[in-house]
């Protein structure tokens, strides 16, 4: 099972828990699929970034 594999499988079973009204599950898995993206993710959102050595800051 690939990571885009593993990701969709738990969006599954979160729509699934929250279907059958087991909102605590749902809540655990959300949790789990935000640790795995963050260990996709190598940069910050809020932290500024760098292109060719430019300094850019998101005005979000």
């Amino acid at each position: 099972m690939n990571f885009r594999d593993r990701i969709e499988d738990i969006e599954e079973r979160i729509a699934l828990a929250y279907e059958e009204g087991n909102y605590l599950e749902a809540k655990s898995l959300e949790n789990e699929l935000k640790k795995n993206l963050g260990q996709k993710n190598l940069f910050d959102e809020k932290e500024p970034y760098s292109l060719e050595g430019r300094t850019f800051i998101d005005d979000e």
